[in-house]
């Protein structure tokens, strides 16, 4: 559990808002650092994209959103040049393309356009990608021990050398998903300070990133090394014992996180020069899960700026877009008037971003009512506080930035809102200034939209607001919101049906590194709303909120790419649109009962991806098939 604090403005933290990023941010994207991280001048080098006529098996281009299959398929150029039956297919792509080649699927190979990633953050991902991997994640599953003792386990095989100044750096440790404590008859979440963390390794300090980016948990050693080298800490505390007896090796939110990780800056910094690497292996692993697209959400100039030079100098593995994070007033009024993006360019602008509360297994998601959990009376936090304005009273600062960036400067608008008190601050706030803004329709969002009730669904259809659901709030955390975080309150997690039929669009997302990467698992816990984590039995979430597996495969593809203003170049295989897709084993659609989908959609093999036209992602299997003549490549004559 992570105890009570102070909160102040823009304090709050998750993925879309990292502190580590936020300390560095100038030292990391320097001038003299981009240069380090991108040597010379040098353009990548692209292979020529594949000239292809793709039939059997089974093909959805999910043309206008429908799930419908066609008999083949034709690429050229990077682009779709035709779909429909083989024979006209055949005979388009020998008049126009003579020189094409075949590629013939087989049995229950499916061809699907490239999966979408709507809700991610690449560069922060990238940048802690050499941190101590503490999470409760292995691959897209949940570790089967996940607890102190095999956190320790994992810290103690990784001392680093004893090089002054260095720090053992952990990301991603979750209280939220190791065995519950009882106390006094009552479930609570464990508790980590540095008591618990000497019990590990009291020799070498450490400091470890709490999954929620709310807390920075450190030993004694680390404590110590802060307080020696960080005068602050020294005015503020006076003596190292009162620093350590005060806050317990528990540091919340950006006051407290940024004296101690000042003091390892030229470590993080250092570890960081090879962001580029770290960045295509998170490509890499997106594309060996059928990932084509993704959609940063939280860019600012310089991470703008470092995957710009990155796409300058690194092969596209997946294409890009994202929102740009606005923390304040003075961000929005800033704001050049928007226009919507007519032609694809990597890491293009689609949204602003405003980050209104925190997590909610963080226990900093801003809510109407207490946790049920420890602190007492935590309501969590909103960022956007203003003097004199009560608490569950919109402040009408808020609504003057969110107008700002709607009706004055036309940017649709991204909302992260974790608890119900923020999600309904969001809808308020939307409905002020929509019903001042004079414009084209905007695909404004609510980001992760966890807490819902039925009037506010009702709201947002009208508004034309559309939520983007963290879905492993449900696969994942369900099981410790129902026991121990919100108890009856976590039925109202993750409404993907009860959009649906209001008729809504609705989006999965990761918030990577928040959760693994992933659209088939983001789908498969859609449908299924199995709690992961219950040790005893397979249990639903509130299954009248499951839904259907086309309606999870049009979130992850034509919808995500909508939502993301990406819907005139992919999200589906029409004509003209970019040959970015995806070649499984297995139909996600055929997996039609929960017993052929629970822990086992995500695990259909991908086989393929390509992206405008080129094979970025080959499976072994794939490869083995194609020299055993299963599915073979031939010149068309």
């Amino acid at each position: 559990m992570e105890k009570p604090h102070q909160h102040t403005h823009g304090c709050t933290h998750c993925s879309c808002n990292n502190p580590v990023l936020e300390v560095l941010k100038e030292e990391l994207f320097s001038a003299e650092n981009l240069t380090k991280i991108n040597p010379g001048s040098g353009k990548a080098t692209h292979e020529k994209p594949q000239t292809l006529m793709v039939s059997g098996g089974i093909i959805r281009p999910m043309i206008g959103g429908s799930t419908d299959t066609v008999e083949a398929i034709g690429f050229a150029d990077g682009k779709v040049v035709v779909t429909g039956e083989k024979k006209e297919v055949a005979k388009y792509m020998t008049k126009h393309h003579p020189k094409h080649q075949k590629k013939e699927l087989t049995g229950t190979q499916t061809l699907l356009p490239g999966l979408i990633e709507p809700h991610v953050h690449m560069v922060p991902t990238a940048m802690m990608h050499g941190w101590l991997d503490l999470s409760p994640f292995e691959g897209q599953n949940l570790k089967a021990v996940y607890d102190l003792n095999s956190v320790g386990a994992i810290i103690n095989a990784h001392i680093p050398p004893k090089v002054l100044g260095a720090v053992i750096l952990g990301r991603g440790l979750d209280p939220s998903l190791m065995p519950f404590k009882e106390k006094d008859g009552k479930k609570e979440l464990i508790t980590i300070d540095n008591a618990v963390l000497d019990s590990i390794n009291a020799k070498t300090p450490m400091m470890l990133l709490s999954a929620s980016m709310h807390t920075l948990y450190l030993n004694t050693m680390a404590l110590e090394h802060v307080f020696k080298n960080n005068s602050d800490i020294q005015a503020e505390y006076k003596t190292v014992e009162k620093y350590i007896i005060e806050t317990k090796g528990q540091l919340q939110e950006g006051l407290q996180m940024t004296p101690a990780l000042k003091t390892v800056k030229l470590q993080i910094i250092a570890m960081s020069i090879e962001i580029n690497r770290y960045l295509t292996d998170l490509f890499n692993t997106a594309n060996s899960r059928g990932v084509t697209f993704m959609y940063d959400a939280g860019l600012n100039k310089g991470s703008e700026t470092l995957l710009t030079k990155y796409f300058e100098t690194h092969p596209e593995l997946v294409r890009t877009g994202g929102a740009y994070l606005c923390s304040s007033q003075e961000d929005v009024d800033k704001l050049d008037h928007y226009k919507e993006p007519d032609h694809y360019k990597p890491v293009y602008n689609g949204h602003i971003k405003v980050v209104s509360d925190g997590s909610n297994q963080g226990l900093t998601g801003y809510q109407s009512a207490p946790y049920l959990c420890n602190p007492a009376d935590n309501t969590g936090v909103f960022n956007f506080p203003q003097s004199g304005i009560p608490a569950h009273t919109i402040p009408p600062s808020y609504n003057t930035l969110i107008n700002t960036v709607v009706a004055v400067k036309g940017w649709p608008l991204m909302v992260h809102a974790n608890g119900d008190q923020a999600v309904t601050f969001a809808i308020n706030a939307y409905q002020r200034t929509l019903a001042q803004y004079r414009g084209p329709e905007l695909r404004n969002r609510i980001e992760h939209c966890s807490l819902l009730t039925s009037d506010q669904i009702t709201n947002m259809l009208q508004m034309g607001v559309s939520p983007s659901f963290l879905i492993g709030h449900v696969g994942y955390w369900g099981y410790a919101f129902k026991e121990v975080i919100f108890g009856e309150k976590a039925q109202m997690l993750d409404l993907c049906g009860s959009t649906l039929a209001a008729g809504m669009r609705i989006t999965l997302h990761s918030d990577n590194e928040v959760s693994p990467l992933g659209p088939l698992r983001m789908m498969e816990q859609s449908i299924t709303r199995i709690m992961e984590k219950n040790p005893k039995d397979i249990e639903v979430l509130n299954s009248a909120e499951r839904i259907t597996p086309e309606q999870a495969l049009i979130a992850v593809t034509y919808d995500a790419a909508w939502q993301c203003y990406a819907d005139k170049w992919v999200g589906s295989l029409n004509e003209g649109y970019f040959a970015d897709f995806v070649i499984l084993e297995q139909d996600p659609l055929s997996l039609n009962t929960p017993s052929l989908q629970y822990m086992k959609m995500r695990d259909i093999p991908v086989l393929e991806t390509w992206v405008g036209g080129i094979p970025v992602y080959v499976n072994n299997k794939s490869t083995e098939e194609v020299a055993g003549k299963k599915v073979f490549f031939s010149d068309n004559v």
